[in-house]
């Protein structure tokens, strides 16, 4: 049985708090695009029906699966094998920043999606990651860069190519925004990075982090927004 303590620091936190900002979830057909190790589809399988879809082999070879659910391996192609309105629940997690079609994977989790259903997107935020810089990893050259517009990079995943989250609602005007979080708005400037490991630091981080998700002050410098859209 795999446990949240096996991921990195920063990974653990970003995953309970997007998890608690979904809330319960039981009895649900749930899809999670862009799956990688699953994590996220695993977790919901315990008490939901679950499908992920994941390109890369790689990350699937350390799949967790403590949960029954259906993995399909392909990038958004395979979406067309699902049906129409299958799914109360789609979460799309830091995956459209990699893509360049990004409408069309809107238009498609949209068509998945069943009427009052749910879609969950996390995404990166420019003004958080320019905090990071700024403080975190006083890199002022990458901090100006990023103000410029420019794209930033992950190791694993490549270039970042940042969107605005009002761009979601322009691809698709069946889907409306229901409630916005932010995620990681204290982490990243946060010095004492030998304590992020500890469950005691976790947990309190966490409950500070949960406090101002909704605040706006707050939430337009957090690492990563988290947006609840609803099928109309």
């Amino acid at each position: 049985m795999h446990n949240l303590i096996e991921l990195p620091p920063w990974d653990r936190l970003l995953k309970r708090i997007v998890w608690e900002q979904l809330g319960q979830i039981e009895g649900k057909r749930i899809l999670d695009f862009g799956s990688g190790e699953g994590i996220t589809a695993n977790h919901f399988a315990n008490k939901n029906l679950v499908v992920a879809v994941e390109p890369s082999e790689e990350m699937l070879s350390n799949r967790w699966e403590d949960y029954k659910y259906k993995q399909l391996i392909g990038d958004v192609s395979k979406l067309s094998e699902l049906e129409d309105h299958s799914f109360d629940l789609i979460v799309c997690h830091n995956v459209l920043e990699y893509i360049d079609d990004k409408k069309q994977i809107i238009n498609e989790l949209y068509r998945l999606l069943k009427t009052g259903g749910t879609l969950s997107i996390v995404k990166h935020n420019r003004a958080g990651r320019i905090m990071q810089m700024a403080v975190l990893l006083d890199d002022m050259e990458k901090a100006n860069d990023l103000l410029d517009g420019s794209d930033s990079v992950s190791a694993q995943f490549g270039a970042i190519r940042y969107y605005e989250d009002e761009q979601i609602a322009k691809w698709n005007k069946g889907l409306k925004l229901i409630d916005t979080f932010g995620i990681r708005t204290f982490w990243d400037l946060q010095q004492n990075q030998e304590k992020h490991g500890t469950e005691e630091w976790q947990m309190r981080m966490m409950q500070l982090e949960m406090r101002v998700s909704k605040i706006e002050e707050y939430r337009k410098i957090a690492f990563f927004h988290h947006l609840l859209f609803i099928k109309e």
